[in-house]
């Protein structure tokens, strides 16, 4: 089997993006090739070595409760297909209570620990409830979704890609952990930033769960590189993206690490020096003392551990074609530190989620001779629902996807 073919087979240590019903999470395949969902474990083995976008059904291990293992089928046996017999024209004659569901809890549950199907049980449902054909049409359909949802019995694994692996972060946000990046803002990042895949750039990030890495690594050829830039205070954030790509070993020696504290203090080891005199160090208790130097030693241990003397060494010795920022700080001073790094007539683009942030560096920025083309946008999409006879924006939509400031730095004049 090909290189080319292996790459689109299921093997054991990779990362998936499983769906089970339009519900998506990033799993990697572990020597006990198990997943666990809720309440549910389900055995992955069966589907090692099957292509991927394979759809499996969950078949319940008798011996074990609540415990499933994968068997292989196609779309149309995983497509569910209820008979609705006719719908109401709306929803005004219907009573929001417990007692349109003639199956009680206990019932439902016993359902599913003896091993009825997905299918069955929501036909089950239907059958005991006495408003589903009252409802309209778009209810009867937003039901259905809402219990397929909850008792399907088939997955999907696909392939990470970086579209599918920035919904699924995009969705598990945990704020102000996390920055909250949707895919059209992550598009509109690198196209701004003129990505050219033999380029060689620059990106300050934390809290992106390294979203931005792995899209830039995935776009960069072999002669490409990425210099990422991190916090000097805090060790680097989990690149839980980048490892979702199961990018390969020399994908990963194109991007180089370098601690924000080695650039600005211009050497590799951190060496805290007091120019103080003597006398002038205030007199301190034993106990504070030492509790400074316990911190001091572990921040030396982070810096030592984590930085890259080669990204270090490239940092200095050359211009790059573009710089990124995307972190949870004000960023008004980190730009201005790394805009020297770049080549003339390269592109800068900072994110926040905040315009105010942005609003200050934009006007700071427009006194400024050394960088034109200055812009400053709001990033806003949503979803629409095409109803019968009408159609409207989701509602449940996200408000904006955050903003961006870019520009271009060019050669200053007197």
């Amino acid at each position: 089997m090909t290189a080319t073919n292996l790459k689109n087979i299921i093997t054991q240590g990779n990362y998936l993006i499983i769906n089970k019903n339009e519900t998506y999470l990033i799993h990697q395949v572990s020597n006990k090739a198990t997943l666990k969902l809720g309440r549910d474990v389900i055995d992955l083995k069966a589907s090692i070595g099957q292509p991927y976008s394979s759809t499996f059904k969950l078949e319940p291990i008798p011996e074990k409760k609540r415990h499933y293992t994968l068997v292989i089928c196609n779309d149309n046996q995983a497509r569910n297909q209820w008979a609705t017999n006719g719908c109401g024209t709306d929803n005004k004659l219907i009573t929001d209570d417990s007692s349109s569901q003639l199956l009680s809890t206990d019932e439902i549950i016993a359902l599913k620990e003896s091993g009825e199907t997905g299918q069955n049980i929501v036909e089950r449902l239907l059958e005991n409830s006495k408003t589903f054909q009252l409802k309209t049409e778009y209810a009867q359909e937003k039901y259905l979704k809402k219990k397929a949802r909850k008792y399907c019995d088939f997955l999907t694994i696909f392939k990470p890609t970086i579209r599918l692996v920035t919904d699924v972060l995009y969705k598990q946000q945990t704020i102000p952990k996390t920055i909250p990046i949707r895919f059209d803002t992550l598009a509109q990042i690198l196209c701004r930033v003129n990505l050219d895949p033999g380029g060689k750039y620059l990106l300050y990030e934390n809290g992106s769960q390294g979203l931005l890495q792995a899209s830039l690594l995935n776009q960069l050829h072999d002669d490409g590189c990425l210099i990422h830039i991190f916090s000097s205070t805090a060790e680097q954030n989990a690149l839980r993206a980048v490892k979702a790509m199961n990018f390969s070993e020399s994908k990963m020696k194109q991007m180089l690490t370098v601690s924000l504290y080695e650039i600005l203090n211009k050497r590799n080891e951190l060496d805290i020096k007091e120019e103080k005199d003597e006398d002038d160090v205030p007199i301190c208790s034993e106990d504070k003392k030492r509790k400074s130097d316990e911190a001091y030693i572990q921040v030396k241990k982070k810096h030592r551990s984590i930085t890259s003397m080669d990204g270090l060494n490239f940092l200095k010795s050359n211009k790059f074609d573009g710089l990124i920022v995307v972190c949870r700080e004000e960023p008004t001073e980190i730009v201005k530190t790394f805009l020297p790094y770049l080549s003339l007539s390269r592109p800068f683009v900072v994110y926040s989620a905040y315009r105010e942030i942005l609003v200050s560096l934009y006007a700071e920025f427009k006194t400024r001779r050394d960088v034109v083309f200055l812009r400053l946008t709001d990033s806003f999409m949503r979803y629409h629902q095409v109803l019968p006879s009408r159609t409207h924006p989701d509602v449940t939509m996200d408000n904006g996807g955050g903003y961006l400031f870019s520009g271009l730095f060019v050669e200053g004049t007197k």
